[in-house]
């Protein structure tokens, strides 16, 4: 296959990252001064070409002092762009320059280190002209360095009322094919934490170990490295839709593109890279992949191809723990397989397959489509391909993050997510890693002299799993930590999954182990005020409590167990949870509203605090309407919101104090609902152009200095999960 038409291929898929305009490379430049020479007709085609960033005086026009004039013509689409205010920015002008587009003045400076330029978007068509005058009074003159571009992120100093705009803040790209992972620093320019597995440990003792520490395409010229960091990136991020990573880096004197995934079709722990270089000539180039300290284990393959002015590597590695000699065929078996450079096409293709049962909400925009489509891969990647037991679990992140665990609530929205988008397959495969798991770790369980333990068998893990499906749990100073939540959250999964798909024999199937050991474990679990009894809520630190969250999940989980129930004619049982599922919900109204018509964050608790999580909670039990709603939502805005967004808690409670995403997707459902649309809006379009800017992931908080990515990143099923399905209401 000729090189030039998969590069054809692979441009048909862009990559997600910024929507900046680089602005660098062949302008045209003429000496003098002439004021025609800022009009958009005028032709310049007998002016000199001149190389930007760079000084005059050392592109032919030595010692030239006075007025010099750039020209330069750039197209501009506007769906690509986020922001409504759009930057010019010029770094190391000398001296004095005035800047005109499409023939209109728009600024004029003194010398700078660096520029900032306002450019009224409405007077930008398709095809811009950009021309810039520029005095200097003595040595170099000229656009000096870079960048040179047009953005639309300016960046934050101390006192900009600009830097809470969506911005890149976050370089680390993780890539997998549901089994091997590793994650590429697009900053540093190297591959990191090659682990076998999705899962940090896959029992209470085994941890998932990381095979290779770090690896790195090395390209030498004329037998001297050349350091990429030194290389300008024109693009980064995943080709869109997809878990292949690609890098493209250039220098005045050659372009590298680098691709970096999992293959799907390997049914074991396998990477995959290509690095490919293009130059006038390539006869004074090498190149070389360098792994660092690599586990027994791990087998290596590395080959060179050469076409034309084309010089490219490809580069396979796999693992076996089990340090078997043939493991090495695999890797050569694949390269046969695959030869040239049909692995990325063929990777390229098998996604584009995947996606192409997508369902795409309708009214969505392209930076949200490009969001949603890369939040969907991200969490395919984060569902485990490995046989039973590990199979089908979706991970909360990626390894060698300790939160690279599967937790009920995360894959609840995982699975809310795939069914939305029309992937079923998946859905059904983490709703059996569930059923099929091991659990009733705390069936008994003694604390202080007192058996607090649910007292029966149950099918839901009360806090997380381990990678082979047996339940875990964390055990603070006051006991074991555990989620009651976690059963109403199955039910409504195992819900939606039936009707949407009409999988009626899952349900047939699952009905005795769905019946006994999930909706009759909430009902064992009331307490005689008509509570769920004491839990940790939603990841709440501390003594167990009885949370709002808690008792409104179970309400719902009940609701939906009516559901099912009739679904498989089981009418004493649908009855049962009916009458119990309805005096439930009078006593949380009961109970859990104040005074002030707001909902109370846990009985417990001696202040009125507030928890985001609970507008999931005012949707699963009342309606937007509701008076209670209204007013929980006021109080939110008023002790939660901060910058574009929301707390989890009010500052200094419990959590850190910065923006929650969750919160900001949550509580941007419920004020859809209640027809808030453009506060709705705003909060959606925030998370979606931070994302769009971080190549399509989305993070656990936003700090709230600069809303710089922390915590968990990215954040699957709580994350990813949520951003789908937030587009599709409840």
């Amino acid at each position: 296959m000729k090189f030039h038409q998969i590069i054809f291929c692979i441009i048909l898929l862009s990559v997600t990252g910024i929507a900046d305009i680089p602005l660098d490379g062949e302008w045209r430049f003429n000496i003098g001064n002439d004021a025609n020479w800022a009009d958009s007709e005028y032709n310049d085609s007998a002016w000199y070409t001149i190389n930007v960033p760079g000084s005059w005086e050392e592109q032919g026009f030595a010692n030239y002092d006075g007025v010099a004039w750039y020209r330069k013509t750039f197209h501009f689409g506007d769906s690509s762009w986020i922001g409504d205010t759009i930057y010019l920015q010029l770094d190391n002008i000398r001296d004095s320059l005035t800047v005109f587009i499409n023939g209109g003045l728009i600024a004029a400076s003194a010398p700078k280190e660096r520029l900032y330029l306002k450019i009224p978007r409405p007077g930008l068509t398709q095809a811009n002209l950009l021309a810039i005058k520029i005095d200097n009074v003595g040595g170099n003159g000229g656009l000096l360095s870079a960048p040179v571009l047009l953005t639309d992120y300016k960046t934050p100093g101390k006192n900009d009322s600009n830097r809470l705009k969506a911005h890149r803040s976050w370089y680390i790209l993780p890539f997998s094919n549901g089994i091997s992972v590793a994650t590429y620093n697009v900053a540093e320019r190297c591959f990191v934490n090659f682990t076998p597995h999705l899962f940090s440990q896959y029992d209470h003792r085994e941890k998932t170990p990381v095979v290779v520490s770090s690896a790195r395409t090395t390209l030498f010229k004329n037998r001297r490295e050349i350091d990429l960091s030194e290389m300008e990136t024109l693009s980064a991020g995943y080709i869109e839709g997809t878990g292949i990573v690609r890098h493209q880096l250039r220098n005045s004197e050659c372009t590298l593109d680098q691709y970096a995934f999992s293959p799907f079709s390997s049914k074991g722990a396998l990477w995959a890279f290509f690095a490919v270089l293009s130059a006038e000539s390539v006869d004074e180039y090498a190149f070389n992949f360098e792994f660092n300290d690599v586990a027994p284990g791990v087998n290596i393959g590395k080959w060179s191809f050469r076409e034309g002015n084309k010089l490219w590597l490809f580069v396979v590695c796999n693992y076996d723990r089990n340090l078997n000699p043939k493991a090495y065929g695999i890797i050569r078996k694949y390269k046969n397989e695959n030869p040239g450079f049909s692995a990325l096409v063929k990777e390229i293709n098998w996604w584009k397959n995947w996606q192409q049962i997508t369902v795409i909400p309708e009214d969505i925009s392209d930076i949200e489509k490009s969001v949603y489509l890369q939040s969907l891969a991200l969490l395919k990647m984060a569902q485990s391909r490995e046989r039973f037991p590990a199979r089908g679990q979706i991970v909360h992140t990626f390894p060698p993050d300790k939160m690279a665990v599967a937790s009920v609530a995360g894959m609840g929205f995982a699975i809310d997510a795939f069914l939305k988008s029309g992937h079923y397959e998946e859905a059904l495969a983490a709703l059996q890693f569930i059923m099929n798991g091991s659990c009733s770790s705390l069936k008994h369980y003694y604390w202080s002299g007192e058996n607090r333990g649910l007292g029966q068998n149950y099918a839901v893990s009360l806090n997380y799993y381990h990678g082979n499906g047996t339940e875990a749990t964390d055990t603070g100073e006051f006991g074991p930590i555990f989620y009651l939540g976690n059963f109403g959250m199955l039910l409504w999964n195992l819900r939606k999954y039936i009707e949407t798909s009409g999988d009626y024999h899952f349900l047939d199937y699952y009905w005795p182990k769905i019946s006994s050991e999930i909706a009759d474990v909430i009902i064992n679990n009331i307490e005689p005020g008509g509570l769920l009894k004491a839990d940790n809520g939603f990841y709440n630190r501390g003594a167990p409590k009885h949370y709002f969250f808690t008792s409104a999940t179970a309400y719902r989980g009940l609701v939906n167990a009516v559901w099912l129930a009739r679904m498989v004619n089981d009418e004493f049982r649908a009855n049962q949870y009916e009458l119990i599922a309805n005096a439930l919900r009078k006593s949380i109204e009961e109970t859990f509203i104040d005074g002030d018509n707001q909902v109370i964050f846990c009985l417990e608790c001696d202040d009125k605090t507030f928890d985001a999580v609970n507008v999931l909670g005012l949707l699963w039990v009342f309606t937007p309407q509701d008076v209670c709603s209204k007013e929980t939502l006021v109080a939110m805005e008023k002790q939660l919101k901060i910058n574009h967004g929301f707390l989890r808690f009010p500052p200094g409670k419990r959590f850190a104090d910065n923006e929650w995403v969750p919160a900001d997707l949550f509580i941007a459902n419920l004020n859809h609902f209640m027809t808030n649309f453009s506060k709705a809006r705003a909060l959606k379009n925030w998370v979606s152009s931070q994302s769009f800017y971080n190549y399509g992931l989305i993070p656990e908080y936003y700090t709230t200095d600069q809303a710089d990515y922390t915590g968990i990143v990215p954040l699957c099923g709580l994350g990813a999960g949520v951003y789908v399905s937030s587009f599709w209401g409840e």
